[in-house]
């Protein structure tokens, strides 16, 4: 006699059968995860990245597992993309997926930075945000406006240089925040040690820290920021307070320069005088306030570590000086300082600063989007809630694309055949590129500027101790921001002539 099925025999089939296809659909999205390292359990592969310099091992595991590569960490997915191909099929082609930002708890809860726009998700600030930068920076002319403060403060940067050679980063730092705070506040520097020079070092030195992946635990887990600051191990409660202090004065300080000379009648035009001009409400004031926060922090910094870069390059590839300085000496001669006007008639040395931005990745990891929803590219599927990161020093570093990355080697940008310019990688991707990035962008302008009269009046050699040269060694800082390490050197004037125009 049969046996008749009863409605729990029907539940029982029916539980079976969902947790098997939930087991092959999860099983199988699994198998379309990119590639990576194995890891373990709940944690699995945190101690097996983030060392000092986390973009060499992601290139090291791409070179390994392909150019989309993925680990785990407490439950959430990393994917990183170490092609140009792999970050324009993601980034740029589907950046409508992945166009917002991970929140930092350490960066945006803890220390403030939430309503910075390399921080914000793809919202109404956001786009208002966007179109500011825009203004600011999406013509020729609105950039060209500034030149002649570029060259002003390169000019007095050459004499600081040639006076104090030894104080090199200092004298960099100093133009860099001269140029800066001029342009976007109308403010002019005060000789020796600056206030607002120094808070925007201090600023950005926070913001590379709070950035980096895995520097801090609460990142991974949030809920650490609600444990009370005598508990043990929580000493980054109290580090949050001061970093936040030091971020709302950097933030507050100049805007409120700039207020009280235009209610004074005495505001020297600026990026900030411009946008206020006219009336603005609150809210717009604040979304304003910040805007020109995050040219003055960010730009200042990315010019300081370029140049910096640029100098050691010049010491440990002479070669390429000597190059850059027939160039100009047959196009400038010797009765004139270059300047903007000639940017068009040198193209080597628009070429050695390119290839500063690509020898010397500022930004050696762009700062990661996350995937607003699954994302399918090259046969992987990328989980939503996934970080997307760009691996930018992987990229101009792929011997694929640039033969011998380690050499400075300019000739990369010249010729009939030239090697893809590194500013489509440099300056971030798809909506989250940086506004206005052309050839005429401000801190490009600054880096051409400062080579080109720089290379025109100064000897660039390698420091002599006991008689013997010393070769600096060529190493980089860990962090968001990467700056080349501490290294001598010396700088002397080419010739007299060239000392002349210094101070002419």
């Amino acid at each position: 006699m049969a046996h008749a099925i009863s409605f729990a025999d029907v539940c029982f089939l029916g539980a079976g059968f969902y947790l098997a296809a939930a087991w092959w659909f999860r099983s199988r999205r699994f198998d379309l995860l990119p590639p990576g390292p194995p890891g373990y359990p709940v944690i699995g592969n945190l101690f097996q990245i983030f060392s000092e310099k986390n973009w060499k091992d992601f290139a090291a595991l791409g070179q390994k597992y392909g150019d989309i590569i993925s680990i785990s960490i407490l439950g959430t997915r990393y994917v990183v993309l170490n092609s140009h191909r792999a970050i324009s099929a993601i980034l740029e082609k589907q950046s409508i997926k992945c166009s917002n930002r991970p929140h930092l708890t350490m960066a945006c809860d803890l220390v403030g930075f939430d309503k910075a726009m390399p921080f914000m998700d793809c919202s109404d600030r956001f786009r208002r945000s966007r179109k500011l930068f825009y203004r600011l920076f999406g013509t020729t002319n609105s950039t060209a406006a500034f030149n002649h403060i570029e060259e002003k403060e390169t000019r007095r940067f050459l004499r600081k240089v040639l006076q104090t050679p030894d104080n090199l980063v200092n004298h960099i730092r100093f133009t860099a925040g001269a140029i800066i705070l001029e342009v976007t506040y109308g403010y002019t520097v005060q000789e020796g040690t600056d206030p607002f020079v120094t808070l925007a070092d201090k600023v950005m030195a926070i913001f590379s820290l709070v950035t980096t992946p895995g520097a801090f635990l609460v990142d991974v887990i949030p809920a650490l920021r609600h444990l009370p600051e005598w508990f043990p191990g929580t000493g980054f409660l109290q580090d949050a307070k001061r970093y936040h202090h030091l971020m709302m004065e950097s933030v507050l300080r100049p805007h409120l320069y700039v207020v009280e000379h235009m209610a004074a009648g005495t505001a020297t035009p600026s990026f900030a005088s411009k946008l206020l001009g006219g009336g603005v409400s609150p809210e717009e004031e604040d979304v304003i306030m910040w805007a020109c926060a995050v040219i003055y922090l960010g730009a200042s910094d990315t010019v300081i570590s370029a140049v910096h870069a640029f100098f050691l390059a010049m010491v440990v590839f002479p070669e390429v000086q000597a190059k850059a300085q027939r160039e100009l000496d047959a196009v400038i001669g010797s009765e004139r300082l270059p300047s903007f006007d000639d940017r068009d008639s040198l193209p080597y040395v628009n070429a050695v600063w390119k290839e500063v931005l690509r020898w010397h990745s500022v930004t050696p990891l762009a700062l990661p989007h996350i995937a607003t929803e699954d994302i399918y590219s090259g046969g992987y599927l990328i989980p939503k809630g996934s970080y997307v990161i760009g691996n930018v020093w992987g990229v101009l570093h792929d011997k694929s694309t640039y033969p011998d990355p380690d050499v400075f080697r300019p000739e990369r940008f010249l010729g009939k055949t030239p090697q893809p310019d590194p500013q489509g990688i440099c300056f971030g991707f798809g909506r989250r590129s940086c506004p206005g990035k052309s050839p005429f962008h401000l801190a490009e302008a600054s880096l051409f500027i400062t080579v080109a009269m720089s290379l025109a009046v100064f000897s660039i050699s390698k420091d002599v101790v006991d008689g013997v040269e010393v070769t600096p060694r060529v190493d980089f800082t860990s962090g968001t921001i990467s700056h080349p390490k501490p290294f001598r050197c010396r700088i002397t004037a080419r010739s007299a002539k060239a000392e002349a125009l210094m101070h002419s």
